[in-house]
């Protein structure tokens, strides 16, 4: 038999949990941010007085534009409508790999319930991709990222892409709220299984009519099913959804690990893209889970179009930044990992260089922007197959549309005219979307 919490006990001891495992709430500029614009309306006050209508921003000093964009949203059992809070902590990693934060707060249960909470996120994404221009944001690379109930809200973001009766008409209309990749840490799926999954020591009543679970749909959760199976991240996926990445700890206190078994057994079942790492011995936070001490311990199961890989322990990836950052690239299709390999025929006073691009990663490459600097006084003069750019020292060659996609293992080709006095020494290093390649100068 399950130990139980009394139902009276059981609000005050998530919150107080939630700020243990918590970051800290302070808003600072991290580094390598040019830019923090705080407390955005992205809607009208409701209720007035509220900050569940805010965001703020993060932009990034230097790098390549227009920038993907990662979307934060921190849990709260939904008690709180300042979810930007904690953005500051995840710009300090994303800013400076070239990517803008925007820190995004919805409404709390207590100001409003389901679907308030979704209707808000996704008024949101529709401001920051409206938006998007005069913060030089990439709108066709939009992800999400949060943990508990922010996880719950990125999934909810990520699995209800066109879904017309979650859109609401908070804040401006008009515009896709789809994002194009989702990160959750230990979030719920399916309330109604969430007590028959606790931890054999015990766990949260969230039967109770005072369950986070409750207070978020209005009712208690057993006493109104179809209710809570509209807020279920689980009901919403299919073989359409951008690629997830979840994590979970397997002694998870207050939402059981078993909610992220479910939501891969079901993207599996239907054939989608989504990652699970579960690690042994984690609780309820982002420091437990991403924890070096439990590196090599975790389990990686992963499906893609019907197929699976499960890693296991040394094998599997460790959850860290990088990782995380390496899963957004390849579901953005901003390319994982390249080659390239520059020839130059030289003449006195010019040259023609080639240059071919190899995606060497496993997931396919969608718009590319290649940049390099001159180590001496070249100049590019004319191109082709490229739109190329030179400002000084650098050059950024842009893919031409027709030559947009690279998928794994294939490769793209373009050329230039440059005059050159002096020696023609080759780039040191290329950038494919931010990332380095591997240099091959023949």
């Amino acid at each position: 038999m399950h130990a139980r919490i009394r139902p009276a006990a059981v609000l005050g001891m998530v919150l107080t949990m939630l700020a243990t495992f918590g970051v800290s709430l302070a808003l600072s500029p991290p580094a390598q941010a040019a830019q923090v614009i705080a407390d955005i309306p992205y809607a009208s006050e409701d209720p007035v007085g509220s900050r569940g209508h805010l965001l703020d921003l993060y932009l990034p000093t230097g790098g390549l534009t227009p920038r993907p964009l990662l979307i934060w949203h921190k849990g709260s059992a939904w008690s709180s409508d300042e979810g930007k809070s904690g953005a500051a902590d995840i710009a300090a990693v994303f800013n400076a790999k070239g990517w803008a934060v925007a820190g995004v707060s919805v409404r709390s249960s207590t100001q409003a319930v389901f679907p308030a909470q979704v209707h808000d996120i996704k008024a949101a994404i529709r401001w920051l991709r409206h938006n998007a221009p005069a913060y030089q944001l990439d709108p066709n690379r939009f992800a999400m990222m949060g943990d508990s109930s922010g996880g719950w809200l990125t999934e909810m973001a990520t699995f209800t892409g066109g879904v017309a009766a979650l859109e609401g008409t908070v804040g401006a209309t008009g515009v896709s709220s789809s994002v194009q990749a989702g990160l959750a840490f230990f979030s719920p799926t399916d309330f109604l299984q969430m007590n028959a999954q606790n931890l054999p020591g015990g766990g949260l009543d969230h039967n109770s009519p005072i369950s986070p679970e409750s207070l978020l749909v209005g009712c208690a959760i057993q006493t109104c099913p179809a209710t809570v199976a509209q807020a279920n991240p689980i009901n919403y996926v299919d073989a359409n959804d951008p690629p997830v990445l979840f994590l979970h700890g397997q002694a998870d206190f207050l939402v059981p690990h078993g909610q992220s078994v479910l939501l891969y057994n079901k993207i599996k079942s239907v054939c989608g893209n989504g990652q699970f790492i579960s690690i042994p011995g984690a609780d309820h936070g982002r420091a437990d889970v991403m924890d070096p001490a439990r590196f090599g311990t975790q389990t990686s199961y992963a499906t893609t179009n019907c197929g699976e890989a499960i890693l296991a322990g040394g094998g599997a990836p460790n959850p860290t930044w990088d990782t995380f950052e390496m899963f957004l690239r390849g579901a953005l299709k901003m390319g994982t990992s390249c080659q390239v390999t520059w020839q130059a025929s030289n003449w006195s006073g010019g040259f023609n260089g080639t240059v071919t691009i190899k995606n060497t990663g496993t997931t396919p490459i969608s718009g590319w922007r290649l940049s390099w600097n001159w180590a001496g006084n070249q100049q590019v003069t004319a191109f082709w197959n490229t739109n190329l750019t030179q400002t000084g020292t650098q050059v950024v060659a842009r893919d031409a549309g027709h030559n947009a996609n690279i998928g794994p293992s294939s490769s793209v080709s373009f050329g230039y005219e440059a005059s050159v006095t002096g020696t023609n020494a080759p780039p040191a290093e290329f950038r494919l979307n931010g990332i380095p390649c591997a240099r091959v100068i023949v």
